[in-house]
């Protein structure tokens, strides 16, 4: 088989976006943490809106509200053996607030992208036959969510995530025969409708070690969960010489809202980060079990996944008549992923280098926050698709302090 065409789509989505429940949006993260490759799991702060672990929530202050929000802007390069194209977009990323209920228990709510499914790819064939199969995929699932931070001890943190997942996502098929006026084509339409539950634990311990420094270590668990949810199937066969134009000639099948069962896969990440002074350095690993993951008893020869994270930041020692290019903060990272995609027995790995920085606003603790990230997925090896990417994130940390009287104006 032939990969004939990859087009890139309106949000620079990936052509293995077809598989699985798309491509899953793994940097679940502010672009504070974008910056240092996505570290999150031992990282925690007054000031800092951390999804990935929830238990760092509860390093808020009681009297802080906190309001993140960022959009990225993204350019992509898709490479096979023959083909090259490009494509360029922007779009939303994430949006989150958070503050205190009592001394121990913080909380906050967000929404973020879960996953994306955009696709259109080309396969000829001749066995024993010419034809054509045409893929075009569409649709994404967003997670709304509520995350819960609790002081367990004084260096103990711990916390819990409650996510409703939401969305809809279309995979069609069509196959078709150019050379011949005798053979039949097909297309199938399958539009699966995702509406349920997910939870996620957390725990953050701090070990406080001389001069100042610290020993931070996170510990995330993704529960595993059979989720329900509902598919419209379209089976029928068509006259058509292309795979855009349909002229039905019969319904083989149609089957609407039928029930089918989503078994989502559990997960755990641990990391560490070393603090002092201005100064945090830290690294992070992830797993995931899609392998185990099924839609209607289904895996799609999905792998497990995993990813390494080594990144830091950066903040030099600063008055209030400082320079301005000392109150900012500085951050660094690279990762290294193996995707849940295994396609003609080959991984589908990613690999990415990031620079970031906050630029603090005046006379306050709010900031705007920038990430740069250049990566590269996937491989032109077993006639796949290489993508070669450079991603802008822009975000707004707004910082503000509940039922304080200000004293000057």
């Amino acid at each position: 088989m032939v990969m004939g065409g990859v087009f890139a789509q309106s949000d620079i989505s990936s052509p293995y976006s077809r598989f699985g429940l798309g491509v899953i949006n793994q940097n679940q993260t502010s672009t504070f943490m974008q910056g240092m490759g996505g570290l999150s799991n031992a990282v925690y702060g007054g000031s800092i809106l951390n999804k990935s672990n929830p238990a760092s929530y509860a390093a808020m202050d009681t009297l802080t509200f906190l309001f993140d929000a960022g959009f990225y802007i993204k350019t992509v390069t898709y490479r096979t053996n023959q083909l090259s194209e490009k494509g360029a977009n922007s779009s939303f990323d994430y949006a989150n607030l958070g503050f205190g209920i009592t001394k121990w228990w913080k909380t906050g709510l967000g929404i973020v992208p879960y996953s994306n499914k955009d696709y259109t790819a080309l396969i000829s064939s001749i066995d024993p036959v010419s034809f054509e199969q045409g893929f075009e995929g569409n649709g994404g699932i967003n997670e709304l969510y509520w995350a819960n931070g609790f002081k367990a001890t004084k260096n103990l943190f711990l916390g819990v995530t409650g996510s409703f997942l939401f969305g809809t996502i279309s995979d069609e098929t069509t196959i078709y025969f150019p050379d011949s006026t005798y053979m039949t084509a097909g297309r199938s339409t399958i539009s699966t409708h995702l509406k349920n539950f997910k939870f996620d634990l957390g725990a953050i311990y701090t070990v406080n070690l001389k001069n100042n420094a610290s020993l931070v270590i996170g510990l995330t668990y993704n529960l595993p969960m059979k989720l329900k949810c509902d598919r419209n199937v379209f089976i029928r066969s068509i006259t058509s010489y292309t795979t855009t134009t349909e002229l039905p000639i019969d319904t083989l099948k149609y089957v609407k809202d039928e029930n089918v069962d989503l078994d989502y896969p559990q997960g755990f990440g641990v990391g560490v980060t070393y603090k002092k002074g201005g100064l945090m350095l830290g690294a992070d690993f992830n797993w995931d079990n899609w392998k185990g993951f099924t839609m209607n008893g289904v895996n799609d020869s999905l792998q497990n996944s995993w990813n390494v994270v080594v990144g830091g930041s950066y903040k030099p020692k600063s008055t209030s008549v400082s320079r301005y290019f000392t109150k900012m903060t500085y951050r660094f990272g690279l990762h290294y992923d193996q995707t849940y995609f295994r396609i003609y027995d080959t991984s589908i790995d990613k690999f990415g280098i990031t620079l970031g920085v906050s630029l603090p606003i005046p006379r306050s603790l709010s900031a705007f926050n920038f990430a740069f990230e250049f990566g590269k997925m996937g491989t032109t090896r077993n006639e796949l698709v290489k993508e070669t990417y450079f991603n802008i994130a822009i975000g707004i940390s707004i910082h503000d302090t509940w039922f304080v009287k200000r004293k000057y104006r």
